[in-house]
Order: structure tokens, then C-alpha cells, then sequence
């Protein structure tokens, strides 16, 4: 592990996982307060406009953030060329965005429409959920930009300040009337926030074009069409059991499987960090110990955290979900199959993302073949329209997902071995 645990990377590292514990804290309140004061079919609407509006960011990013700090990477220190990448990357976003819109919003029209939504609030919160993502993937482009140039201070200031600030907004809310919309009205303030910051900012340290030049379009397209077809399916194969459960059960199940999902903060925090400071390693760093190093690292982290959360989960249930008040009180069996399924996911989302940093990103044909097998086969195996059955389709895929980007990120370090050993 020499060369990737350094003092000066541990400070950085503490630093900033205690200010992300923070935000993630306050964010937890959040989502607690409305899990205690919506309704649960407000709560179920609000969790499938979350789910959308992640997919309408899947859709209309395709690996473009990553993309963009993979190219980055390569350019750190040049402002100038830095702000043609950022101005190339925001011209193929608008034109992915309105892929997004017509995906997006039919099927979620359709998802609320069968919970007997009313059409006023479908309309609103479609409208919504496509604003927020539009935000969302524009202000992940200008992050990925200030995560090369180390300025995580900015990153660190602008999570406490605006999850402050959402709280406050949704403890008001609570005091006056609070339901979907209204909550997703308050997401979108926050995407408007973060993203009027962090484009401020990259005008003071780079040098944005006046017109886009396309000079890193190629580039950028390229790392899209080997990382778009893997976003996709994984937006998909990880909300298919909600919408399963969505379009088969109740509103009432949707809002229980959201509210369990609320327990996984945690996992927020760690993709954070690995966002900002894992991922910044693999794409700078190219030695064949200090890739090897960070790779063993991570596996030997989510293992021992897999270990732990279970054993929290199967001793201690009733306090934890105690918190969520006394509608999801019983959800015993759910709880530790909601923390294994989220401790995969993570786990192999962190693999995928370090080996697309990396420029290694898994072909379409593996990751679709395995992912569909065992999602098939858990589907079959379990009743869908039921929390339980949610999260152990959840589990399989994650599970599976991690094996497969494991077996491809060890192949990769092999041959890089093997690259770097050959003669030039």
C-alpha cells in the first residue's frame, strides 16, 4: 500500500469523509422527516420521481462526467484547454438531455397514472424531475473539473451549506403543507443552487471559449459510446425492482422500499469520497503498484463493511427502524436484505467507476449477459410486487455486478503489468 496511503492523502481523506458524514447527516434528517410527514402514497410518489429523475440523469450524462475527468486527467493545469472540454461536454449534454425527456417522462406518466395519482401532480413532478436532472448533469461536469483542480474545500463548503439549506426549506414545509411536489420542488432549488455555484466558479479558474470548438468532441464521444451502453443497463438492471414493485404492488410497498433505501447514507458518503478522491487517483496515477495497491484496498474495505452492517442489521433491527417511525416498524427481514443489496451495489459501482477512470470500461456484452441472467433468475424466484422480493432482485444483480467488474479490473491490472514490462 506504499505510495497510496501517504499523511498529506489521510488528512485529505479524514477531512473530507467528516465533512461528508456531516452533509450526509443532514441529509439523513431530511429524508427522515419525509419519511415521518408525508403520506405513504405521497412517500411512493415521491420515491418513483427520484427514481426517474436518476435515470433521466443516466441518460442524459452516458459516462459524460466521468468522461470528462477521465480527458481532464491529461490536461490538468491547462486552463484553457480545460474550458474547451467543459464547453464541448455541455453541447453533447443538451443534446442528450432531450434522449432523456423522451424516455423519461412517458414512463413515468404511466407508472403514476397507475398508483391514481392525480393528473395535476403527475404533470408537475414530471416537469420537475426533468429540470433537476438537467441541473444535476451540467453541475457533475463542472465538479469533475474542480475535483482535477483539488479544489475539494469548494465541493466540501457547498454540500453543508445547501443541505442546510434543504432541511430548513423542508422543515418549513412540514409546518405549512408538504407532499411530492413539493419535495421535488425543493430538490430542484438545490440542483439550481449547486449548479449556479460550481459554473461561477470555473469561470474564475478557467478559461471557458467564447463558442465551442469541438476540439475534445471526439475524444468525449468516444469514451460515451464504450461508457453508455454499460450506464444504461446499470440505471435500468438497478431500478427495475422498484418499478416492478411499483407497477405489480402499491404505492404503500414503493414507499416502504424508499424509506428502508433511506437507511443507506452511509453509502452516500463513501461514493463521495470515492468520487472525489479515489477516482481522481486511478485516472492521475499509473503505476502498476499503486493501481494494484488502491484495487486491494477497496475490496478489502466493502468486504469488511459487507461483514459489519449485516451483523448490525440481524442484531439490532428494531432501533434502526425506529427511526423510521411506526408504519415500517416490521420490515425485520427487508432491513438486512436492503443492507446487503446496497452494500453490492456499492461495491461494484465503486469497481466500475475506478476501472472507467481508468479508461477500462467493461464490454456492453459482458456486463448485459450476466446482469440479465441473474436478474431473470432472481425474478423468478421471489413474488415482485413485495419489499422483500425488491431487494433480493437488488442483491443478485449487485452481486453479480461486483464478481464481473472484479474479474475485469484484475485482468486489466495483468495486462497493464504486462504493457508496462514489454519493451518499447
Amino acid at each position: 500500500m506504499k505510495g497510496l496511503i501517504t499523511r498529506q492523502r489521510l488528512t485529505r481523506l479524514t477531512s473530507f469523509a467528516s465533512t461528508q458524514l456531516a452533509v450526509q447527516l443532514i441529509g439523513f434528517a431530511a429524508g427522515i422527516l419525509l419519511v415521518r410527514h408525508l403520506a405513504q402514497a405521497q412517500y411512493g410518489y415521491y420515491t418513483l420521481a427520484i427514481s426517474m429523475a436518476s435515470i433521466a440523469v443516466i441518460l442524459s450524462d452516458l459516462g459524460l462526467a466521468t468522461a470528462t475527468m477521465a480527458i481532464g486527467g491529461r490536461l490538468s493545469g491547462l486552463g484553457a484547454a480545460l474550458g474547451h472540454l467543459v464547453a464541448d461536454a455541455n453541447v453533447i449534454h443538451r443534446r442528450l438531455a432531450w434522449v432523456s425527456l423522451i424516455v423519461v417522462i412517458p414512463c413515468f406518466v404511466l407508472m403514476l397514472m397507475r398508483q391514481q395519482a392525480a393528473p395535476w401532480q403527475v404533470a408537475a413532478l414530471s416537469v420537475l424531475i426533468v429540470a433537476t436532472a438537467a441541473l444535476n448533469v451540467r453541475a457533475g461536469i463542472a465538479l469533475s473539473i474542480a475535483r482535477l483542480l483539488g479544489h475539494i474545500g469548494l465541493q466540501q463548503k457547498l454540500d453543508l451549506g445547501i443541505n442546510l439549506a434543504k432541511l430548513a426549506l423542508l422543515m418549513a414545509a412540514s409546518w405549512w403543507v408538504l407532499d411530492a411536489t413539493v419535495a421535488c420542488v425543493v430538490n430542484l432549488a438545490v440542483a439550481a443552487a449547486y449548479f449556479v455555484v460550481l459554473t461561477r466558479h470555473l469561470d474564475v479558474h478557467i478559461e471557458l471559449p467564447a463558442q465551442p470548438t469541438a476540439v475534445h468532441a471526439t475524444a468525449l464521444r468516444q469514451h460515451l459510446y464504450k461508457q453508455a451502453p454499460n450506464s444504461v443497463y446499470f440505471v435500468l438492471s438497478s431500478q427495475l425492482a422498484l418499478w416492478l414493485i411499483g407497477f405489480f404492488g402499491s404505492a404503500e410497498r414503493v414507499a416502504e422500499v424508499g424509506a428502508l433505501s433511506r437507511l443507506a447514507a452511509l453509502f452516500t458518503v463513501i461514493a463521495a469520497v470515492s468520487a472525489a478522491l479515489v477516482l481522481p487517483y486511478f485516472a492521475r496515477h499509473d503505476g502498476h503498484a499503486e493501481l494494484r495497491a488502491g484495487f486491494a484496498g477497496i475490496n478489502v474495505f466493502y468486504a469488511a463493511l459487507l461483514a459489519l452492517l449485516c451483523a448490525v442489521a440481524v442484531l439490532f433491527p428494531a432501533p434502526i427502524l425506529w427511526v423510521l417511525g411506526g408504519n415500517y416498524g416490521a420490515l425485520h427481514t427487508e432491513l438486512v436484505w436492503m443492507v446487503v443489496a446496497s452494500t453490492f451495489a456499492a461495491w461494484g459501482g465503486t469497481l466500475y467507476s475506478i476501472g472507467c477512470a481508468r479508461g477500462w470500461v467493461l464490454p456492453i456484452g459482458l456486463t448485459v449477459s450476466t446482469g440479465l441472467l441473474a436478474t431473470t433468475a432472481a425474478a423468478s424466484l421471489v413474488d415482485v410486487s413485495t419489499v422483500r422480493g425488491s431487494f433480493v432482485i437488488n442483491t443478485v444483480t449487485g452481486a453479480t455486478s461486483t464478481v464481473v467488474a472484479f474479474a475485469y479490473f484484475s485482468w486489466q491490472l495483468k495486462r497493464h503489468l504486462r504493457l508496462k514490462a514489454a519493451p518499447t
